[in-house]
C-alpha cells in the first residue's frame, strides 16, 4: 500500500507502517478495495483499520463467509425499492441465497436481466436454484451452472468455446466473434449481417456476466474481455460431459 502511495522506505516495523499510512491518508477522501480475500487470518486488516483516518470507506470481496464475519464487514443493502412490488419477495429470496458473494450476485443479475419481469418466471428461477443448492451448496457454482442452462442453444456453443482459453487470458472481442462465425455457431436472422449477429451473441454473454469486460475503445465499444476463473471452471466441467 505504501509503495502505491509513493513510499517504499518503511521496513517491517508495523507501528511505523501504521503511522505512515495514517500520515498519507489524513485529510484525504479515499476508498480502499481489498479484492478476493481468502485468508481467515485478518490480523493484518485490523491493524490497517486502526491506522485509517475516520470518515472514509473500504470494500471487501471474498467467497468465504467467515472472512466477512472476521473482518467486520457490514452487509450491502438491497439497493432500494423494487419497481415491480410483486417480484420483491422472490427477488430478496434469490439474493439471500447468494450469501453476499459478488460473483453469485452478478450471475443471478445476468440471468434475471434477460428474463421478463413477471412473477412466474422469477419464481421458476428461484425454485430451480433452490433445488440446485440441495445438490451443491456452492451458490456461485450453482448460479453459473444455471446461467449456462438458461442460455439459448447458439449461445451455449459460443460459451463452450471459452474452455480453450488459458486462465486470465485477455481475449480480443473481434477475434472471438470471427471464430464463432467460422465455426457456424451463430445463426443469421432477419437480414442482419454476420458481424452484427456475432456482436449480439457477444453481448448476450457479457450481459449475463459470463464474460468480463477488460478494455473499451475510445468510442465506448468493448475491445477485449476475459473469463472469471470460476466461470472457466464451469465451462471446462460442462465441456467434459
Amino acid at each position: 500500500m505504501l509503495r502505491n502511495l509513493g513510499d517504499a522506505s518503511v521496513g517491517d516495523d508495523k507501528d511505523e507502517l501504521q503511522k505512515k499510512i495514517n500520515e498519507y491518508l489524513l485529510g484525504k477522501r479515499f476508498l480502499i478495495v481489498m479484492d478476493n480475500v481468502w485468508s481467515l487470518d485478518v490480523t493484518w486488516w485490523l491493524r490497517i483499520c486502526e491506522a485509517l483516518p475516520k470518515g472514509n470507506g473500504s470494500s471487501i470481496t471474498t467467497r468465504i463467509e467467515k472472512v466477512v464475519q472476521k473482518m467486520g464487514v457490514k452487509e450491502a443493502n438491497d439497493g432500494g425499492k423494487c419497481m415491480h412490488p410483486e417480484l420483491e419477495n422472490v427477488g430478496k429470496e434469490i439474493v439471500e441465497k447468494c450469501k453476499g458473494l459478488p460473483l453469485a450476485i452478478k450471475a443471478v443479475g445476468g440471468i434475471m436481466l434477460c428474463k421478463p419481469s413477471c412473477y412466474h418466471e422469477w419464481r421458476r428461477i428461484a425454485d430451480d436454484f433452490r433445488e440446485r443448492l440441495v445438490e451443491n451448496d456452492n451458490s456461485v457454482m450453482a448460479f453459473l451452472q444455471l446461467s449456462y442452462d438458461e442460455l439459448p442453444s447458439d449461445l451455449k456453443s459460443c460459451f463452450l468455446c471459452l474452455s480453450l482459453y488459458p486462465e486470465d487470458c485477455v481475449i480480443t472481442k473481434d477475434q472471438l466473434v470471427h471464430w464463432w462465425l467460422g465455426e457456424g455457431f451463430i445463426p443469421l436472422r432477419n437480414g442482419r449481417s454476420a458481424i452484427a449477429a456475432g456482436e449480439d451473441c457477444f453481448s448476450g454473454l457479457t450481459n449475463r456476466c459470463l464474460l468480463e469486460v477488460v478494455d473499451k475503445t475510445y468510442h465506448g465499444t468493448i475491445s477485449t474481455c476475459k473469463i472469471h476463473d470460476m466461470v472457466r471452471d464451469v465451462v471446462i466441467k460442462i465441456g467434459k460431459r
